[in-house]
């Protein structure tokens, strides 16, 4: 398939320049009438990054720094598999991830107006539970303030100590009713254990109940050993998008999504191979694994999901909007990181046979239905 920029420029059949890349080269094709939304963008509170520098050293981690930048780095210990993100290089806190202003000065570039903010690594779940508890409210509480302040900007999305599913609980309670806040920031595992796990079904219940979307993210990828083998780093390009699909397949063998049919699930990384390799438990459910689902096939799944921007391949995204539709694929980003989407109008613009209203579906419309989003709430 030959895909064209809005000025009719192809280069090895992908539209260019790159929208994913920091340059851009495409003028805007289209004029939006609703707000757009990067329903995927990351921040860390001041109040969350002081407690983890001034008391993680105590509650299982290491913490070095402040290099020269003023950059601290945070790495867990004593935690086996979630032995804090990506053991071998660390949690930093950096400027473009703590200062607000730094985003602020960026999002007119990037043509967006609003961002709903989750927490990138370390999350919280390497510490012990009370403290666990303590990180949240303090990134919680910045979310709320924060959006107070630029209630046209950000949104805040809910992250809670999964360690502990009372306490979860609890939290989630006390942070539903502050202002701002929609979603909740979630780890495809917590410490090894998947988040479609009966144990924390008692709170996707309550999630469902108070109307709250799970907003899924990875933590610690699968089998890091290999994936740092050889000096190469393959946490990004393959572990991330393992973790969505582990994550997805797992909520739908186990029984979850039909527990919780009101509960919408959000996919980092577009699925990760979730859409391109259903067929493959389709085959094993009609072999006779997965007895018990409420539907005949895997890939009846697909639309309880939805799918956001980071494939980094226009051409891929509309076959997405083929196989899930249209109204599953959410702008999300994964903004500032270095896998973000930079320019998500830019990107949605090159999609092949874009259409307005397929791009505002995508821009506008889709993320604010996931985020209960009204034009009264932003």
């Amino acid at each position: 398939m030959t895909a064209e920029t809005a000025d009719g420029s192809v280069q090895n059949g992908v539209a260019y320049p790159r929208p994913d890349l920091l340059k851009t080269g495409v003028p805007q094709k289209f004029e939006y009438s609703q707000p757009i939304i990067d329903a995927h963008t990351h921040w860390y509170s001041g109040e969350f990054v002081e407690l983890v520098v001034t008391e993680g050293g105590q509650n299982n981690a290491k913490i070095s720094g402040p290099d020269e930048s003023g950059t601290y780095t945070m790495q867990a210990i004593g935690r086996g598999h979630g032995a804090g993100y990506y053991p071998y290089r660390g949690s930093r806190f950096m400027e473009r991830l703590i200062k607000i202003e730094w985003q602020l000065e960026r999002m007119e570039d990037r043509g967006v107006d609003l961002h709903s903010i989750g927490m990138t690594h370390p999350k919280i779940y390497w510490a012990p539970p009370e403290f666990a508890l303590r990180l949240a409210r303090a990134q919680n509480d910045g979310l709320s303030e924060l959006h107070q302040q630029y209630p046209d900007r950000f949104m805040g999305q809910i992250i809670l100590p999964l360690q502990d599913v009372n306490l979860s609980l609890q939290e989630l309670e006390r942070a539903a009713a502050l202002p701002g806040l929609r979603g909740i920031n979630l780890g495809h595992h917590v410490n090894g254990l998947n988040a479609s796990d009966k144990s924390f079904w008692p709170l996707w219940a309550r999630c469902e109940e108070l109307d709250q979307p799970l907003m899924m993210h990875n933590i610690d990828p699968l089998g890091p050993d290999r994936l740092y083998q050889g000096g190469v780093d393959l946490v990004n390009s393959l572990g991330n998008p393992f973790e969505a699909t582990l994550a997805a397949v797992s909520m739908i063998v186990s029984g979850m999504l039909d527990e919780f049919p009101g509960l919408d699930v959000y996919l980092p990384h577009a699925g990760g191979a979730l859409p391109w390799i259903v067929g493959r438990i389709d085959y094993q459910i009609w072999r006779g694994f997965f007895s018990g689902l409420a539907l005949e096939r895997a890939s009846q799944y697909l639309g309880r999901f939805y799918y956001d921007l980071i494939l980094h391949d226009p051409i891929l995204t509309r076959t997405m909007i083929e196989l899930v539709g249209v109204d599953r694929i959410v702008s999300g980003t994964d903004w500032p990181q270095g896998m973000s989407v930079w320019r998500p109008v830019e990107y949605v613009e090159t999609i092949p046979d874009i259409t307005q209203d397929e791009a505002e579906a995508i821009l506008c419309r889709n993320p604010a239905k996931l985020l209960r989003l009204t034009s009264s709430t932003y």
